[in-house]
């Protein structure tokens, strides 16, 4: 994504506009830092950068330092899609807590401001890695990286839902009969033609729902190593990212996720490590990497995860077609968003696949 940007009148050449980007007129959101956060003071800047095809980020440059604003796409949204107030929600709760936040600053839902609902955060300074191979890095970090990965998640779903006051954050029980559902309307409405791997995808899933009940944990809802922004030269996790799908669930749905999207190829649009040598590259196997999670949460060692990772790269192959639609319709948050929609069948291609051979690697 290239970075666009918005000045102050006067202040340089404005960039050109972000598609779906909510125009940014920096007087007038200075004007509601000054009576709602005053410490951030005059902003000079706000730059666009990489953070995905749902919510537009900026990152700000003020006389108190430098922030990130998450704002909403602009245009009609999905319902229940791009909820920032969730988000402020959980990571104010997770404030604190072993589970590493950024600081929230300031929630505004009023649409005279920009125009969509945003919030004000902290901006840490750290790394992501987006490649989950990690090129560059040496054998023995990526296996560190990884395992912190593993106990990050293992703290998110540690997390205490009474104590957080997040015991409402969602609906207990039939997790993943519900999700399939949701997903499924999401996908229909977004792509009311369908798509023959997609819906073949559907077909297989539905009969393997799992009915065996599971603790009901804090999920974050897309568990992927680039959500993580760990302090540079180091494995240690600073902060936990994009928080748009948490909720209470399963806790094999956010491992399902992490492990399923590992299934793409390492040179798609959102890189994957099929086919790559994991032992040269100090990768643990994804079994390696379920034993210790699952060694961790005190559940079954060998459980199959055949379905959890499906049904991931089916919600992605969901998200996918409302990326399309989003695209073909002129509202894409990101450049790259109509490519992952013409590649919504990847992602249930890629499901098919793992469901169709043993649960091994």
């Amino acid at each position: 994504m290239s970075g666009a940007t918005a000045t102050r009148p006067g202040e340089g050449t404005p960039a050109p506009t972000v598609v779906s980007a909510p125009p940014l007129d920096l007087p007038r959101l200075e004007r509601h830092f000054a009576r709602h956060v005053p410490g951030v003071g005059c902003l000079y800047e706000a730059r666009r950068i990489v953070g995905g095809n749902s919510n537009p980020i900026w990152r700000l440059r003020a006389d108190g330092g430098a922030y990130i604003l998450r704002t909403q796409p602009a245009g009609a949204l999905l319902k229940s899609a791009h909820a920032l107030d969730r988000e402020v929600r959980v990571i104010q709760a997770l404030d604190g807590t072993p589970v590493p936040v950024a600081r929230i600053h300031h929630l505004c839902n009023d649409p005279d401001v920009i125009g969509v609902q945003f919030y004000l955060m902290d901006c840490i300074d750290g790394e992501v890695h987006r490649e989950v191979a990690m090129p560059g890095l040496s054998r023995e970090r990526r296996t560190h990286l990884y395992r912190a990965a593993l106990d990050t998640l293992v703290a998110i779903h540690r997390t205490d839902l009474q104590a957080t006051g997040l015991a409402d954050f969602g609906r207990p029980g039939n997790y993943f009969q519900r999700q399939l559902h949701r997903w499924t309307q999401q996908y229909r409405t977004a792509l009311p033609e369908g798509l023959p791997a997609v819906d073949a995808l559907i077909d297989a899933l539905v009969p393997q729902v799992p009915q065996a009940e599971a603790p009901t944990v804090l999920l974050h809802g897309d568990c992927r190593l680039d959500n993580l922004m760990f302090q540079r030269g180091t494995h240690r996790v600073l902060a936990v990212l994009d928080w748009e799908l948490s909720t209470l669930g399963h806790p094999l749905a956010d491992l399902g996720q992490f492990l399923g999207v590992q299934e793409l190829a390492p040179d798609y649009l959102l890189p994957g490590l099929a086919g790559m040598d994991r032992a040269a590259l100090g990768i643990p196997s994804q079994r390696e990497m379920a034993r210790y999670y699952l060694g961790r949460m005190g559940l079954a060692p060998d459980t199959d995860l055949r379905f959890y990772k499906a049904f991931a790269l089916f919600r992605q192959a969901a998200m996918s077609a409302g990326l399309l639609r989003r695209a073909r319709e002129g509202t894409a948050v990101a450049e790259s968003a109509l490519a992952f929609g013409e590649s919504t069948e990847v992602f249930a291609e890629t499901g098919l696949a793992v469901l169709d051979r043993p649960d091994v690697a």
